[in-house]
């Protein structure tokens, strides 16, 4: 207890011994102002490179915790603008993914109205079931007037044929397929044959005898004589000719001009379109004329 009072007390004269050399020290600096601002001097000379290490501190504090919180903002905004670029993407790859579905539909109206044919657009929405032959499943049936034995066609030829019909969808048996046969004629001689598939993305021409020219690139279209396919439609063109010996017929590949794996619409034929004859167009020429005399 000693010993702690005795502290105290040295502690309290040491106090009052800085109060009164403070005192004294104004009084002094009161009556003598030169030596007020020698001791200013100093004590600026002291102080001032601690304040400024202090400033250094806080303005370093201060700068190290902006940058901070500035690359958060910053990291935070490239999160945003990352999210929308890929939101972006996406919005961008559906309306190519429009255009390009609506290049695809326009061609078949093109299909339509150059080749005279009337017919339903359908989308392939799969393979041949049974996994054994070549086909694909159409979701257009009986219910948009489908019927078995039409044909199927694209823009860029014949696909094949209908071959199962239910209320909604449709089988369609590919050109490819080994069951598959169509007449045909090559389209500069008019050399007629049938083609028949083999698989992959190839046919046969058969039937073609070895004394009829026929030239690998000839253009293979439809005859129109076997009753399914309208005449004109382009199936395929020449890609290989064998002749062997000892046989009456030619070995013809034909390499078809869809790409039967990458198919997505096809146009179900349903039927022509009435072409007039000479005789409606003289008949409709001399009505017209009729009708424009009476009128007069």
């Amino acid at each position: 207890m000693s010993t702690g009072g005795s502290e105290r007390k040295k502690i309290a004269a040491l106090s009052f011994a800085l109060l009164c050399c403070s005192l004294l020290l104004t009084a002094y600096s009161a009556r003598h102002p030169s030596f007020a601002r020698i001791g200013a001097t100093a004590l600026f000379e002291v102080i001032a490179p601690l304040h400024a290490a202090v400033d250094f501190a806080q303005d370093s504090t201060r700068s190290v915790w902006g940058r901070y919180f500035g690359l958060v903002g910053v990291s935070q905004e490239n999160e945003r603008l990352r999210a929308r670029i890929s939101e972006l993407d996406g919005e961008r790859g559906l309306l190519e993914e429009f255009r390009r579905e609506n290049d695809r539909l326009r061609a078949l109206l093109d299909l339509n109205s150059v080749s005279q044919l009337r017919g339903v657009a359908a989308n392939v929405i799969g393979d041949e079931p049974s996994g054994w032959g070549q086909g694909v499943i159409v979701n257009k049936g009986s219910s948009m007037g489908i019927r078995v034995g039409m044909a199927v066609v694209h823009p860029k030829g014949v696909v094949g044929q209908v071959v199962a019909v239910s209320p909604n969808y449709s089988h369609v048996l590919l050109l490819t397929d080994h069951a598959s046969g169509v007449d045909v004629m090559t389209q500069d001689s008019r050399v007629r044959g049938v083609v028949e598939g083999v698989g992959a993305d190839h046919c046969e021409l058969r039937y073609v005898s070895k004394q009829t020219p026929v030239r690998v690139g000839d253009s293979i279209v439809t005859s129109g004589m076997d009753g399914v396919f309208p005449k004109g439609l382009i199936v395929g063109a020449v890609s290989k000719v064998a002749v062997e010996t000892g046989t009456l017929l030619q070995n013809i590949e034909v390499k078809v001009s869809v790409d039967l794996d990458r198919l997505e619409e096809v146009l179900i034929v349903t039927g022509e379109q009435h072409q007039p004859t000479k005789v409606e167009e003289v008949q409709s020429l001399v009505k017209s004329g009729k009708q424009g005399k009476r009128r007069q």
